[in-house]
């Protein structure tokens, strides 16, 4: 780890120089943002891999991708293969997925079995890691030795906690728990009862371009007119309201949100016990540094981000509606209308976004300005990625 922080901190310092840092710490009306470099330089996306993705709180799913006591996906973080598994006392637990003899892989495709089996001698693990069977460990039909202890070749497992439906896992053992991390945003959206969600369908997209572009279009709404008009339609750019008072989330959000029914017979039920002013509203925030967290009255979506390479990126987007209510199959066309508004926006997206990314390979991409009035979303999380960057590698912002 010490080699890695060294080599990190040297490919920071390159990338983000004592003028880059000055020039993106003005104020938002004066700022340049970050250079081409923090968007195509594969040794900076690998700093950000090793310290960003691996101290904080990552999205890895939903809770619905392990539906039942057994099921096991695999899954990459900061390219380490890693394990998510649904447990026997209903508790989703996150492993490093390699077996404790010799490194194999576990499982390379999403399965559902009663133990985690080894495909190389057959180790065997209970769904809570602990080691079970090692046959012939010693010899044909000797299983083990006096001085093997199974209980000390467990998988090794990975911290891993839940808000609402959300798997969220850290592989940072000293980091803060998952409700200190979330706890300003939980506040914002008290309102809103995350445990009445009901998953209700997901997309999926890739795109070639890096990672932050993508949340960076997300977190300002500057573009609906031009790239989103019918969006723009139903919730005007005019209703925009920002987002900008947590240290670990953005994003922006519209005061008026009205997208027409498909019957005045066939509405989404709506969280309950909401005022009057929240009745209208939706608001889209980015929680550092991977999920981008969309609540509108009658549904709330997940859009999660796995960054692969520099110019690579998978988003799915997991869409919860509002009890069981809301899951009945009168309400089928309902709730896909919701989602298909997604899928036209996020189309729309794509293009843009990886033309950012063809631009950010220019060497004439030195930084970008923003608007003081639209853009301060989008400057506040490209400091985050600064602040976040430069705390987890032990190096000062200024």
């Amino acid at each position: 780890m010490v080699a890695k922080d060294s080599l990190a901190k040297e490919i920071l310092a390159r990338v983000l120089t004592d003028k880059v840092r000055e020039r993106l710490f003005r104020p938002t009306g004066e700022a340049i943002g970050l250079p081409g470099a923090a968007y195509t330089d594969p040794d900076f996306f690998r700093a950000e891999r090793d310290l960003t993705f691996s101290r904080n709180w990552v999205c890895a799913g939903v809770a619905g991708d392990l539906p039942n006591p057994g099921d096991q996906i695999p899954f990459e973080i900061a390219g380490m293969p890693l394990l998510l598994v649904h447990g026997n006392d209903g508790v989703i637990r996150a492993f490093h997925n390699i077996c404790r003899h010799r490194g194999a892989q576990l499982v390379a495709a999403p399965t559902q079995r009663g133990v985690v089996l080894c495909p190389y001698h057959a180790w065997s693990y209970g769904l809570d890691g602990a080691l079970l069977r090692t046959p012939s460990f010693c010899g044909p039909g000797v299983n083990t030795h006096d001085g093997f202890d199974p209980s000390h070749h467990g998988l090794l497992a990975v911290r891993c906690e839940m808000w609402g439906p959300m798997i969220f896992i850290n592989l940072d053992t000293e980091a803060a728990p998952l409700a200190t991390h979330i706890a300003p945003l939980q506040k914002r959206w008290a309102a809103y009862d995350f445990g009445l969600l009901r998953g209700g369908g997901g997309l999926r997209f890739t795109l070639e371009a890096n990672w932050k572009l993508a949340i960076e279009n997300f977190v300002e709404r500057y573009h609906l007119p031009f790239v989103h008009p019918q969006l723009n339609s139903i919730s005007s750019v005019k209703h925009t309201l920002h987002i900008t008072d947590g240290d670990a989330f953005v994003g922006v959000g519209s005061r008026n949100f009205a997208p027409p029914p498909i019957t005045p017979d066939h509405l989404l039920p709506t969280f309950p016990n909401l005022d009057a002013e929240s009745l209208t509203k939706a608001e889209y925030v980015e929680l550092f540094p991977n999920v981008m967290i969309g609540v509108h009255t009658n549904h709330v979506y997940a859009f999660i981000i796995q960054p692969i390479r520099v110019d690579h990126t998978v988003e799915r987007f997991e869409f919860f509606f509002i009890g069981d209510a809301a899951m009945t199959p009168e309400l089928t066309q309902a709730r896909q209308q919701m989602i298909d508004l997604i899928a036209l926006v996020n189309g729309e997206d794509i293009d843009i976004v990886q033309r950012l990314h063809i631009g950010c390979r220019s060497p004439a991409m030195d930084g970008s300005v923003f608007s003081p009035v639209m853009e301060d979303t989008t400057h506040k999380f490209q400091k985050i990625v600064v602040e976040r960057l430069l705390a987890d590698a032990g190096m000062a912002v200024g």
